[in-house]
């Protein structure tokens, strides 16, 4: 018996065609080359099997098993790029505007490049969906000034759930004090 399952809210990071055809580049290039190793090197351990030893044997199949694992994160890059994409397209078509309200603000540790990172806990609401809480780790350079009760521009799919928010709006002290 098949249940439903509710969407859960997700934090977009909108993706353009440049990336997206990137993306979809390496991953091809991963694939196409990794599934060529893979069949190469099955072929050739399997045609051998009778003339070499069993460490040669072991040593094509660890080989093959390596080149399989590398053509599927090829393609796993390509279908997580085309569905971060359509994504993106179906929140610009359908997408209302609507507000994120900061609830809480706490660090969260680094990601694998060192960009530093907060994690938001906000409430989003909107026309034409049931407001719901979303926790999610961004940007500490871009969202940073974000404190408690700060009100973030937002844009809903409100059949998915899916999500952008935008920068804090600057203080007017510190847009006066800077320029």
């Amino acid at each position: 018996m098949a249940t439903a399952r509710s969407n859960g809210p997700v934090l977009l990071d909108p993706k353009g065609p440049v990336i997206t055809a990137i993306a979809c580049t390496v991953g091809a290039v991963l694939f196409l080359g990794a599934g060529g190793a893979f069949a190469y090197v099955t072929v050739r351990t399997v045609a051998d099997l009778d003339e070499t030893s069993g460490a040669w044997v072991w040593a094509g199949a660890g080989l093959a098993l390596a080149a399989a694992f590398i053509a599927c994160v090829g393609l796993s890059t390509i279908l997580g790029a085309r569905a971060e994409r359509r994504a993106t397209l179906q929140l610009a078509a359908l997408g209302v505007d609507a507000t994120a309200l900061v609830l809480a603000v706490a660090s969260a540790p680094p990601t694998n490049d060192n960009c530093y990172q907060v994690r938001l806990l906000m409430r989003i609401s909107g026309p034409g969906f049931e407001p719901f809480e979303c926790g999610s780790e961004v940007p500490k350079y871009r969202f940073g000034s974000a404190t408690q009760g700060t009100v973030l521009p937002a844009r809903v799919n409100p059949a998915t759930r899916a999500f952008t928010i935008e920068r804090p709006p600057a203080s007017p002290a510190r847009a006066a004090g800077g320029a």
